[in-house]
């Protein structure tokens, strides 16, 4: 069995930093257990035999959305069908209110 990995005060405080959270020292105590335990989980698949299991990069196949040169693209709308449904139109483009 591995040595038990823990985080220093001072890695969690850290970890909360790049996390946008403000913790406090009960909670750091708290966390330092909670990735202990999380780090000796993970550590469990060192133990997996993976080596039949083909390497990934996505959990999804990926498609190439793009299309080849010359191609026309059947799925957009023309400009006219875009704008046919709104009620403020200038010069061919939608007409939307100030935000600020």
């Amino acid at each position: 069995m591995a040595q038990q990995i823990t985080l220093t005060p001072d890695e969690i405080k850290h970890l909360a930093l790049l996390a946008n959270l403000f913790i406090s020292d009960e909670e750091i105590d708290k966390y330092q257990v909670q990735f202990a335990e999380t780090i000796a989980y993970v550590e469990n698949l060192d133990e997996l035999d993976t080596e039949l299991v083909t390497p990934t990069s996505h959990s999804v196949p990926l498609e190439n959305v793009y299309f080849a040169d010359g191609t026309k693209n059947e799925k957009g709308l023309s400009q006219a069908q875009a704008i046919s449904n709104t009620k403020k139109i200038k010069n061919g483009c939608f007409v939307v209110g100030r935000i600020m």
